[in-house]
């Protein structure tokens, strides 16, 4: 018995090892023009294929030997499209957190910070009061100036005047400050 077992084992490693030689170039090329792998990711690709094949199939039951081995090339090839993607993914979030890392407020930015909270405050505060409701609706609140004239019974250029000269009022103290910051 084990003699049978043996020569079916040599019988079927000869038949996948002529599958492969027959169709190992065919799929590479597939792999890498087709589905826009590199060369060295359609080698793996191929490879990753008939080694999934031998494991679970035999070549003598497959009616279609070409179309399947076509069909586990593409599979493999999403695959690792998909690895690929998690690592990329995972990379780019590692690298956003060691960019919000060196974003993390020091103690000169934070003086920074507070000068131009100052600044602004009180460019904000030296306006009519009409303006700086306005500009805050628009800008903090994120209402649009349609929005805005709505609620405020205005037409929406007065608005638009209004916002505008806000913001040229703080650009303003932002200018004469700017030895200070």
């Amino acid at each position: 018995m084990t003699a049978q077992v043996n020569v079916l084992i040599e019988s079927e490693n000869r038949a996948l090892g002529l599958v492969y030689s027959d169709y190992y170039k065919e799929l590479r090329s597939y792999a890498a023009q087709r589905i826009g792998l590199s060369a060295s990711e359609s080698e793996d690709v191929v490879q990753m294929a008939f080694t999934r094949f031998a494991a679970k199939y035999e070549v003598a039951k497959i009616d279609n030997i070409r179309a399947f081995l076509y069909r586990a090339v593409h599979n493999a090839s999403v695959d690792l499209i998909r690895r690929n993607q998690v690592r990329e993914g995972y990379k780019q979030s590692i690298q956003l957190v060691e960019d919000q890392d060196e974003d993390k407020i020091g103690p000169e930015r934070s003086a920074i910070s507070q000068q131009f909270l100052g600044i602004i405050t009180s460019a904000l505060w030296s306006m009519p009061s009409k303006r700086r409701k306005l500009l805050l609706m628009n800008r903090i609140e994120g209402l649009s100036y349609a929005e805005i004239a709505r609620r405020e019974s205005l037409s929406e250029t007065v608005v638009r005047k209004h916002v505008a000269k806000a913001l040229l009022g703080c650009q303003g103290a932002l200018r004469k400050s700017g030895g200070e910051l």
